[in-house]
């Protein structure tokens, strides 16, 4: 069966038969995929990003210090834990004050992602994997202009004279605040309590963040969030960063809608098709009948002719759609500023399923006609045909016309088989 199905199929396709329906299934699973593909990289590489972007893989933020357990339980699952301190506070340097959003970090911060800083001041940061030295701090361009300083020199902060070390010129996990709009100084988390600047109402947002193996960062999602206190909440990669995460849905919503169209025309397409192939190959279900194929035979012999055409269309299909992804990639590069990763096998399964719904959907429910066709059309080609439901009434019109005058039940078979392509039986 499987031998003669595969003869089958190669034959219909040399002979043009199925080639409709082969380019239908093969265009529809290019589209699917290539959308696949480009998402695919895009929400890997977004995730990635996310990560970087929160300077760790979990991020714990609070009003109050966090108690010690938080931190004993995420190294117990063998995380790694960095903390942070924000608050506003003036600085003062060169007879000048200036209003700035100090950042207190330990020393391992941050966890993902990296900082960068000069000393020349109008160069371009370098990369660095750690934050200031004790007793250093490190001021953003906007912050260093207008206190007038350079590395070197020093400045106040509350109580304590600290070195300004390096002119910082990115921040993982800076994010867009529009109601933080000062400028940023960096320093380091040790020393915070000679500052003076921590005291009863002191507006202080404390950050816990932690990263490691996904399975150890979902278990300590898992137990803290029964355990958070007010003013406690939890970001990760799904919630961090709202407007890069609402632009990708957006792309995405587009994309998908485009290969919903491409999908719909692709399933009229096949439905065309099947049509015709049903029409054309009454005669030969028929003969294989009289050879003595039962109605499951041809059912299952069909079944695998099929399976096999949407198995070649589905691989020609991925295959497209890997290469168009690429187009995708080079119209939307600009919008792009990250390196994608490559992407899973996810996109190759979609575009699988799609060519199994496309024809068991809309192609074989008609091809169910075939495994019906009854053995003596090789003797009457009226014999098989589809019934049109909307030809009835006249039907039944011909019907009492002919009883009225008397005509044969040959000449009633031969008007009603003319109208409407009636099978002579029904």
């Amino acid at each position: 069966m499987i031998r003669l199905a595969w003869r089958m199929l190669g034959r219909e396709l040399r002979s043009g038969e199925l080639r409709l329906l082969f380019v239908a299934l093969a265009v529809a699973v290019a589209a699917v995929t290539a959308v696949g593909f480009f998402t695919e990289r895009v929400r890997l590489a977004l995730t990635q990003e996310s990560h970087q972007l929160l300077g760790g893989d979990l991020l714990l933020i609070a009003d109050h210090p966090f108690s010690p357990d938080r931190a004993a339980e995420a190294l117990r699952l063998g995380l790694q834990v960095a903390e942070t301190r924000l608050f506003p506070s003036m600085v003062l340097a060169n007879e000048q004050a200036q209003l700035a959003d100090i950042k207190a970090v330990s020393s391992n911060y941050p966890l993902r992602g990296r900082l960068s800083a000069t000393r020349q001041i109008g160069e371009p940061g370098l990369p660095v994997n750690a934050g200031p030295q004790a007793g250093t701090v490190w001021l953003d361009e906007r912050l260093q202009s207008a206190l007038q300083v350079k590395p070197g020199d020093w400045l106040t902060l509350g109580q304590s004279r600290l070195q300004v070390a390096a002119i910082l010129t990115h921040e993982p996990d800076r994010g867009v605040n529009f109601f933080s709009v000062a400028p940023r100084l960096l320093m380091h988390l040790d020393d915070l309590p000679a500052t003076g600047l921590v005291q009863n109402g002191s507006r202080l947002t404390y950050r816990l963040l932690l990263a490691g193996e996904a399975q150890s960062v979902a278990t300590f999602r898992q137990w803290v969030e029964k355990r958070l206190e007010r003013g406690e909440r939890l970001e990760d990669a799904s919630n961090a960063r709202p407007e890069i995460r609402s632009t990708l849905d957006r792309a995405e919503r587009f994309l998908g809608l485009s290969s919903l169209l491409t999908v719909t025309l692709a399933a009229v397409a096949v439905a065309l098709a099947a049509r015709r192939y049903l029409q054309r190959h009454l005669d030969a279900c028929a003969v294989m009948r009289c050879l003595g194929l039962t109605q499951g035979g041809l059912l299952r012999l069909h079944a695998v002719l099929f399976l096999g055409l949407a198995g070649l269309a589905a691989l020609l299909g991925c295959s497209l759609g890997f290469a168009a992804h690429f187009v995708l990639l080079d119209w939307l590069g600009s919008l792009l500023a990250i390196d994608l990763p490559a992407s899973g096998w996810l996109p190759v399964a979609q575009g699988g399923a799609v060519a199994a719904v496309l024809l068991f959907g809309f192609a074989f429910p008609p091809l169910l006609q075939l495994a019906k066709v009854p053995t003596l059309r090789v003797l009457r080609r009226e014999l098989g045909r589809r019934i049109h439901i909307h030809t009835l009434p006249e039907l039944h019109f011909i019907y009492d016309n002919s009883l009225e005058r008397g005509a044969s039940m040959s000449e009633l078979i031969d008007r009603a088989s003319a109208l409407s392509d009636q099978t002579p039986e029904d």
